[in-house]
């Protein structure tokens, strides 16, 4: 990792996408993020085709390890869906020198998915969801439930509209369409948010981005 000197150091927000998406999906708010005077860097991962160990070692830890980080700088992080648990993983073995600072998470199975739960034993699930349609159940053994709590002053946004009716029986009445409200907190969220979107576009609402700059400055989503 190098670093750069600077007496202003511009702070450092990386995006890390989810399940089936590429580093495109988070362009918007990596838009909103610059215009709010942040450096951004965003990570692909081939989410099909690993496991979330892999996604962290073949990835994210060499995506990180080429970033500029200036003196007394910290790195934010901003994720969407399986790339919290992708964060978390990483973070579970960081380098204790790595100047970690905030986190949100925006839809995190963070207790793992009922939808996997359901379906993942099904072949055709597994080839088309990779790897990870293995690690993402509920039971205790899997990779969300075995991570451990949350890095500190990490926060959590969940979507509460459910547009999704084909998973209605699955997941009940409090979801966002993919993840359940109860799955999606874990322990040690520094704050947790729920606003009125769904799994899918919670990374393209102004309100959303807003209650992420929030955080990132001052580690609430409350507004003052």
């Amino acid at each position: 990792m190098n670093a750069s000197q600077s007496s202003s150091p511009i702070p450092t927000v990386v995006l890390i996408h989810g399940l089936g998406r590429t580093r495109r999906s988070m362009w918007v708010v990596g838009l909103w993020l610059k215009v709010c005077g942040y450096r951004v860097k965003s990570i692909g991962y081939p989410s099909h085709r690993v496991s979330i160990a892999d996604a962290v070692q073949k990835h994210l830890n060499p995506a990180l390890e080429r970033l500029e980080i200036a003196a007394d700088s910290q790195v934010h992080f901003v994720t969407h869906s399986l790339g919290g648990i992708v964060f978390r993983a990483w973070a579970a073995q960081r380098d204790p020198a790595f100047p970690l600072g905030r986190a949100v998470l925006l839809a995190p199975p963070n207790q793992g998915s009922q939808i996997i739960d359901e379906l993942g034993q099904w072949r055709w699930v597994r080839w088309l969801r990779g790897p990870v349609s293995a690690e993402l159940g509920t039971d205790a053994g899997s990779t969300p439930n075995t991570l451990g709590p949350l890095p500190p002053e990490t926060g959590v946004i969940m979507g509460n509209k459910d547009t999704l009716p084909v998973f209605r029986r699955l997941l009940g009445a409090e979801s966002d369409g993919v993840v359940t409200i109860a799955s999606s907190h874990a322990e040690g969220e520094a704050d947790y948010t729920l606003l009125p979107t769904n799994h899918a576009t919670i990374i393209l609402q102004p309100a959303v981005f807003r209650a992420v700059h929030r955080f990132l400055q001052t580690g609430s989503f409350k507004e003052s």
